[in-house]
C-alpha cells in the first residue's frame, strides 16, 4: 500500500461550502468531494481519491474556516475511500455519489 501525506476535514468545522472541492478540481488533483449529511443543506467535503494527493495545500488556503489539515503518513488503497473516525468507530470512507 502506498503511504501519504492528505489532508484530512474536520467534519464538525466544515460549512460545506465546497471551496476546497473547487480549487483541488480546477488544479487537476481532484482528491475532494462532497457527500450529503443528515439535517445539513450543503453537505460536508471529504478526501475520496487520496492517492491523487500532490500535497499543494491548495485546499487548505482556501478553506474559510480552517477545517482541513494535513494527516500524518498513513496507509491507503489507490482507489478506495480513506477510512474515517465516526464516533469513535472506525468505518470506511464514503461512496462517491453519482450525479
Amino acid at each position: 500500500m502506498p503511504v501519504g501525506i492528505i489532508p484530512d476535514i474536520g467534519e464538525q468545522m466544515c460549512i460545506g461550502c465546497a471551496l476546497c472541492v473547487e480549487i483541488c478540481t480546477s488544479l487537476g488533483p481532484d482528491v475532494l468531494r462532497v457527500k450529503p449529511v443528515e439535517g445539513w443543506k450543503r453537505g460536508k467535503a471529504f478526501v475520496f481519491y487520496p492517492e491523487r494527493c500532490i500535497s499543494d495545500g491548495a485546499c487548505i488556503g482556501v478553506c474559510p474556516t480552517k477545517a482541513i489539515f494535513w494527516m500524518r503518513p498513513m496507509d491507503f488503497t489507490p482507489g478506495q475511500p480513506v477510512p474515517l473516525y465516526r464516533n469513535s468507530v472506525f468505518v470506511k470512507g464514503w461512496t462517491e455519489l453519482a450525479d
